[in-house]
């Protein structure tokens, strides 16, 4: 599964339905870089019904002000629009599978 780019225009109808990874990222720190080839290997093993969108901080701010994100990079697991939890910081790729499993 491609990781999809969450805009303004279209992260939150994105979230609205299924499961949801959103991936808060400034593509500009290394822990984020690092983050993000991680969740492109933890992709490939994704169930079709889970997506995951990388919201670039940098460029879209009315998306990131509207959750409790302040650190780069923090993944966000949504289940039909809600919050179900959350990671701060910098994730290897086992920890990215743990936290995906229970709905892979």
């Amino acid at each position: 599964m491609a990781i999809l780019r969450g805009t303004n225009d279209n992260f939150f109808s994105l979230m609205k339905e299924g499961i949801t990874l959103a991936y808060f990222s400034n593509p500009k720190t290394e822990e984020c870089k690092r983050t993000r080839e991680n969740l492109e290997s933890v992709a490939k093993d994704v169930k079709k019904g889970i997506k995951i969108v990388e919201i670039d901080v940098n460029e879209e701010r009315k998306v990131v002000d509207k959750f409790p994100v302040d650190v780069f990079p923090t993944i966000i697991l949504f289940k039909d629009g809600k919050i179900l939890k959350s990671k701060i910081g910098a994730q290897p790729k086992s920890q990215l599978t743990q936290f995906i499993n229970p709905f892979n």
